[in-house]
């Protein structure tokens, strides 16, 4: 496992526990997380069940901005994607299927509209400019504008067929 690079010191991160970062809260003292060694307050989660960073280690200022574009722009477009009017989900597991394809779609088109690849279009991965970029990229966006894109726009041109030569004689 390579420790991530804290991007304002250029220093590796030193793997501890939430024990450390939030001592006044026992329920999350068993989750790893890193940290940067030198830069104050500065820190990553990691995957679930695994040492794996989420992406780069933050400030507060930067994780306040990742926190906000989540839950003010990313995750309203996907979690309201089965109310949205364009499906008529059967059950709570239709719902749920709905909201998880959603997510995919939604993080793919802001990995467009950012010139991103989807490896690296996750909030966790992003800098101070690059929240800002995302908060103007999901203005005034849609769920159904996001689904109509993915139907489209998110699939290589198709290449035109070529016309089979019928009953052409030499």
């Amino acid at each position: 496992m390579t420790a991530p690079i804290c991007p304002t010191c250029g220093t590796a991160a030193r793997l501890t526990d939430d024990a450390e970062i939030y001592p006044r809260r026992p329920d999350l003292a068993d989750k790893p997380i890193w940290t940067c060694t030198i830069c104050e307050d500065t820190y990553v989660g990691c995957h679930p069940g695994t040492e794996n960073p989420l992406g780069f280690p933050a400030d507060a200022a930067l994780r306040e901005a990742r926190m906000m574009l989540h839950h003010s722009r990313i995750d309203p477009l996907w979690k309201m994607a089965d109310r949205c009017g364009l499906y008529e989900p059967e059950d709570e597991r239709a719902r749920k299927q709905i909201r998880r394809a959603a997510r995919t779609r939604v993080y793919r088109f802001l990995a467009n509209r950012m010139g991103l690849t989807e490896e690296t279009c996750h909030t966790a991965m992003f800098t101070l400019e690059q929240c800002r970029e995302a908060w103007v990229a999901l203005k005034g966006v849609t769920y159904p504008e996001v689904r109509r894109w993915a139907q489209v726009g998110d699939r290589p041109a198709r290449k035109p067929k070529k016309a089979k030569r019928q009953g052409v004689a030499a």
